[in-house]
């Protein structure tokens, strides 16, 4: 669940991305996960679907190595970019996703997120993200 106000617009990193609307200062909390808009599916659930499923399930979500899950948001979080010098990063203290802000935030800034904090650099280059 996104806890701010936002934006959808282009992006400079890639296709679509998440902008703030409202300034945001270091280490508050700008998503959290939610049980009705969250899906985290097992491989064994993941293989029990057709190839177009699957293709979904790629394309809108990505494989959860901490928690060997495949992990597909409902929510427009989905828009969050990469970025190796991210607006935003996981709060250690939670399990679930918990995104706070790195550094104080402008409004109309896009938000990012480092991937390698749930994914890792082969899965990456194989959805064509670029790591630097």
């Amino acid at each position: 669940m996104i806890h701010i106000k936002y934006k959808l617009d282009k992006s400079k990193l890639h296709g679509l991305g998440l902008f703030t609307r409202e300034a945001l200062k270091k280490g508050q909390v700008v998503y959290s996960a939610s049980p009705l808009l969250d899906v985290n599916i097992t491989q064994g659930q993941f293989d029990s679907l057709n190839e177009k499923e699957q293709a979904e399930i790629r394309y809108w979500g990505f494989w959860d190595e901490p928690n060997n899950v495949w992990h597909v948001d409902f929510d427009n979080s989905k828009f969050i970019n990469h970025s190796s010098n991210p607006t935003l990063t996981q709060d250690s203290k939670h399990k679930e996703a918990y995104l706070i802000a790195t550094r104080d935030v402008k409004a109309g800034e896009e938000l990012t997120q480092n991937y390698l904090e749930f994914e890792n650099k082969e899965d990456l280059m194989k959805r064509g993200i670029k790591i630097s």
